[in-house]
């Protein structure tokens, strides 16, 4: 079963830089490092085969699998009837602790035991610098640079691909909502407690644990607590079902708890279930410590939504002034501008709807009323100052008078402009406030600091 959000959409005018200088890593790890254990198996192989420990170790392994694991007695006899080769026993480490109690306890029975010891010590030497052993994360023998060297080595093509969609489709989310520092500390905390549990329940294991799933399960905790109770949109496939369904964040949290519980008890795969489950639960801890983020995230959200209500309605608004229904276009942006004071598009829009008109006296008090709603703001946007500079060039030479244009309000337009260290614009109105002065018989309005 899989559930994954699909809530957001990669904003490539900021690329999420992080993210993809972490996928580029495991990538190259994969490629560049990773990609010499097939030489290095091979060598080893060929160690094994010529030091004749396959035909040594033939009798002992069957030992070990009497004693050990009987139920495994008879297919590895199905398999090692013919001679094959013993590819089990190169690999299993379990089997390695059992010959060093042999050579402890029957040594002194075994012809050249030191030759066969040294050769097994050649063989084990040359395995064990497969980048797995060698970085990985074995918890009989873990050490601390392990935890993170473990999180950029991957098993094959599939394991990577699958963990770097999962990573770029949490990432791009979470670096903007965090930033570049908190974002990579997250992934790397979860990274290393998802081995620390699996460590703390698998204490004497000798199989090595790679993979950036751990990481990427953190990242999965984190976006789902950023989100909290927050309605989003996910994906489901289950068997041969599949579709989207909308619901608060956190009510996925449990489902994907379970779906690694039912994994690790239920279903026979060498996947480390309860490291996923340590990087889900340091994820959503780590978001929980950063509540500073998550506001902050959540006021982005909102402007977000209403901007993309706003824009659908601007949308509407332009369909009606297409089908000429004038009347009804003026009166429903008269409404966004009242509802949306501090976004200069519904303001730009309503004078465009009057323009057509220079004579009316509606269009000089639209054009009165956004321009002295520029001036008011207590910090307008650079949207915002451009709106406003086109509306009152657009309108001087639409209605040379200008009579909305008065000599205050273009004295507080340049003002405003000198505020926004636009100094050719603020000398612009600067220099019509004194001609509007000069033409009332005023005095001429002085110069703004």
């Amino acid at each position: 079963m899989l559930i994954v959000p699909i809530q957001d959409k990669p904003d490539w005018s900021h690329p999420p830089i992080i993210t993809l200088a972490l996928v580029a890593l495991n990538v190259f790890v994969f490629l560049f490092y990773q990609g010499n254990d097939d030489a290095k198996l091979d060598l080893a192989s060929d160690i094994y085969l010529s030091h004749q420990l396959d035909d040594i170790e033939r009798s002992y392994y069957r030992e070990y699998l009497q004693e050990y694991h009987p139920e495994n007695v008879a297919h590895w006899d199905s398999r090692h009837a013919n001679g094959s080769p013993l590819t089990h026993a190169m690999f299993d480490f379990e089997y390695e602790h059992y010959l060093r109690e042999i050579w402890v306890d029957r040594g002194q029975s075994i012809d050249d035991v030191n030759g066969w010891r040294d050769s097994r010590r050649a063989f084990e030497h040359q395995r064990n610098t497969v980048s797995s052993l060698q970085a990985g994360l074995v918890p009989a023998e873990s050490r601390p640079l392990s935890f993170i060297s473990s999180m950029f080595l991957h098993g094959g093509w599939g394991h990577l691909l699958g963990n770097m969609v999962f990573l770029f489709l949490f990432g791009f989310t979470l670096e903007r909502a965090l930033g570049t520092w908190r974002y990579l500390l997250g992934y790397v905390v979860s990274g290393i407690a998802a081995g620390g549990l699996f460590v703390a329940l698998n204490p004497s294991s000798e199989v090595p644990l790679v993979g950036a799933s751990g990481a990427i399960s953190g990242l999965m905790g984190m976006y789902l607590a950023l989100y909290r109770l927050r309605k989003i949109r996910f994906f489901y496939s289950a068997l041969f079902y599949f579709g989207e369904f909308v619901a608060p964040a956190l009510w996925v949290f449990p489902l994907w708890i379970a779906k690694e519980l039912y994994g690790h008890y239920f279903v026979d795969s060498n996947t480390a279930y309860w490291a996923h489950i340590g990087g889900l639960l340091a994820g959503v801890l780590v978001m929980l410590a950063w509540p500073v983020s998550r506001r902050e995230f959540a006021q982005q959200e909102i402007q977000k939504d209403q901007t993309a209500r706003l824009e659908e309605q601007l949308q509407q608004v332009q369909a009606l002034a297409a089908d000429l229904e004038f009347p009804r276009a003026r009166s429903r942006v008269r409404v966004l501008c009242e509802q949306y004071k501090t976004d200069p598009r519904p303001w730009r829009l309503q004078f465009n709807l009057y323009k057509s008109q220079p004579g009316d006296r509606v269009f000089h008090e639209v054009t009165f009323a956004a321009l002295k709603q520029f001036v008011q703001m207590p910090t307008p946007s650079a949207e915002w100052a451009v709106a406003a500079d086109e509306m009152a060039q657009e309108y001087c030479a639409l209605s040379p008078k200008a009579p909305a244009l008065t000599a205050k309000l273009a004295q507080a337009l340049a003002q405003r402009f000198l505020q926004l260290n636009k100094k050719r614009q603020a000398e612009v109105y600067l220099a019509w406030a004194k001609q509007k002065a000069a033409n009332a018989g005023r005095p001429p309005a002085s110069s703004p600091s």
